[in-house]
């Protein structure tokens, strides 16, 4: 399963940084040879620059640009709002206010990505969002998005956490290698587990310093649930925009992640924790932790983000 939710280097982002850096390579070029032209012609810029060689490359030039913009204006205005957009919601949404509550469980995930948090529709280009789907998920229809969903589905229901624990009360490697040993009959299972209880090590000091956690207990306490139910909501929404699923599939994902949220979470705040928690262990990254627990911090703290507006409760 491919779990790099927070990488999104879709190949029309790189289009077009390609095309307007070669636009302005050629603008470059044209200014250059006018100048050239002025030097060797010895005459006046004047009489050099209202040629009509010179005004013919200028409009080559303009309509390359508007050219440009024309074809991939969706995919720039995706990649501007994600540069400089906050959070985005669709005040004209057609959802309920307790469709919307749901829709907001994948709030980190499109927070972080720039999209639309409480609506059926992300806002994403139908290129940048086709690609984003099959480059990092290998999904690419309809039997390829059930798979992925399915997966996402039962890893709500795969708990580590309380092994966790235990291991954070062995802390030495040998008992915890019997604790695993004596625990789990799959092999598979005490591999994917023990891989967890080394994020869990090596992440704690800086769950604690990024104040996601205080301690250990709290780790246990909070766990992990949101991060697998965020991922669920998203990558749903993500493959109903896209037609893979249909809406009613989409909602049986979603109608899901809702009961599994609430089974063990009772706010905002601490699904925001869960999901940094969930993060910290499957990617085991530092720095991209940051990068996420300011996202969550906005989602918290903002007094205009949806969380601040609707009730985690059901």
């Amino acid at each position: 399963m491919n779990i790099n939710i927070v990488k999104s280097n879709s190949m029309k982002k790189k289009t077009i940084v390609t095309l307007m850096f070669m636009l302005c390579l050629v603008a470059q070029q044209v200014a250059a040879a006018a100048r050239f032209r002025i030097r060797v012609r010895g005459g006046g810029s004047d009489d050099v620059e209202s040629g009509p060689l010179t005004w013919i490359i200028y409009g080559v030039v303009a309509i390359a640009i508007l050219g440009g913009l024309y074809i991939y204006m969706t995919e720039l205005k995706s990649l501007v709002l994600k540069i400089f957009g906050g959070l985005r919601m669709d005040d004209k949404t057609t959802l309920t206010k307790d469709q919307q509550r749901k829709m907001l469980l994948s709030s980190v995930s499109a927070a972080y990505e720039k999209v639309i948090l409480n609506s059926l529709k992300t806002g994403m280009a139908r290129t940048e969002r086709d690609d984003y789907l099959k480059e990092h998920w290998d999904v690419d229809g309809h039997d390829s998005a059930i798979n992925v969903l399915n997966d996402w589905k039962a890893a709500c229901t795969k708990n580590f956490i309380p092994h966790i624990g235990e291991a954070f009360k062995l802390k030495e490697q040998q008992p915890i290698d019997k604790y695993l040993n004596d625990t789990f009959v799959l092999d598979k299972d005490a591999r994917a587990c023990a891989r967890q209880i080394e994020n869990a090590f090596k992440m704690m000091p800086k769950l604690v310093k990024l104040g996601i956690v205080k301690d250990e207990t709290d780790f246990v306490r909070i766990g992990a649930d949101g991060y697998y139910i965020s991922v669920l909501v998203y990558l749903a929404r993500l493959c109903a925009e896209s037609k893979y699923i249909s809406e009613e599939e989409m909602w049986q994902y979603v109608d899901a992640a809702d009961e599994f949220a609430h089974q063990s979470l009772t706010s905002w705040e601490d699904y925001g924790k869960s999901y940094l928690i969930g993060y910290a262990l499957w990617l085991g990254s530092g720095i991209q932790l940051k990068m996420q627990a300011d996202v969550v911090k906005k989602l918290i703290e903002n007094p205009k983000s949806p969380w601040n507006s609707f009730p985690f409760a059901k």
